[in-house]
């Protein structure tokens, strides 16, 4: 598969409408449910910020490419990590399952923090790189030498993954398996390009969104 700046724009404009559809039901059938019903807006906006890193690789501006590449580390480092298990904080019902979503999402912000703070802070924590059609972000990280990136990568997947299985709702779950297959499938094939491949596969999946909510949104109003 070949990705580029016209891919990764193409996934950001898809997103824009059924980002539309899922902030205005969201908005009809609960306030809970709007951290979930904002993936697709800020996968979109990721995919424009990675889309710009494309173009800055191809024009060769390393400033563009520095700039851009530092924001889309910001989603993909920080972000996620964070809003994923706080948006299914938001739907669950069940106390335990409350307070473990919240601790996860205090535990990933701070595993974020660490990784991006230094990036931003120091300019050679972090180059881009071409690989086979890819983008790799090298970045170097403060748990270097403690732990192996193979442990880091298991640490961010099961922040992600189990939040996700850990929702009430069974449509969320399935979506969490739709991502889960989604980074199987990049490990193997993407491996050195992890993050850009994963969260590209991620961005599109997240149109599926709209059929939760579309759902959720269908079953508020037959109970009503």
């Amino acid at each position: 598969m070949c990705f580029s700046a016209t891919a990764s724009f193409a996934v950001a404009a898809v997103l824009v409408p059924a980002g539309a559809y899922c902030v205005s039901t969201a908005s009809q059938i609960g306030a809970r449910w709007m951290p979930l019903a904002v993936y697709p807006v800020v996968f979109s906006i990721q995919q424009a910020v990675e889309g710009v890193v494309w173009l800055g690789i191809d024009s060769g501006n390393q400033a563009v490419v520095y700039g851009a590449s530092r924001g889309f580390m910001f989603f993909s480092h920080f972000f996620w990590l964070a809003w994923v298990p706080f948006s299914m904080f938001c739907l669950a019902d069940i106390q335990w399952r409350r307070r473990l979503l919240l601790g996860m999402s205090a535990a990933g912000a701070f595993f974020g923090l660490t990784t991006i703070l230094p990036i931003y802070l120091l300019t050679d924590w972090l180059s881009v790189e071409l690989v086979e059609h890819s983008i790799e972000y090298k970045a170097v990280m403060i748990y270097d030498g403690v732990f192996s990136r193979q442990t880091l990568r298991g640490a961010y997947g099961f922040i992600i993954l189990s939040s996700l299985f850990l929702a009430p709702n069974w449509w969320i779950r399935f979506f969490g398996g739709l991502i889960a297959v989604s980074l199987l499938g990049t490990s193997v094939f993407f491996s050195h390009t992890l993050i850009s491949v994963w969260c590209f596969f991620a961005a599109v999946i997240s149109a599926s969104i709209v059929v939760v909510l579309a759902i959720e949104h269908r079953c508020a109003r037959i109970a009503a």
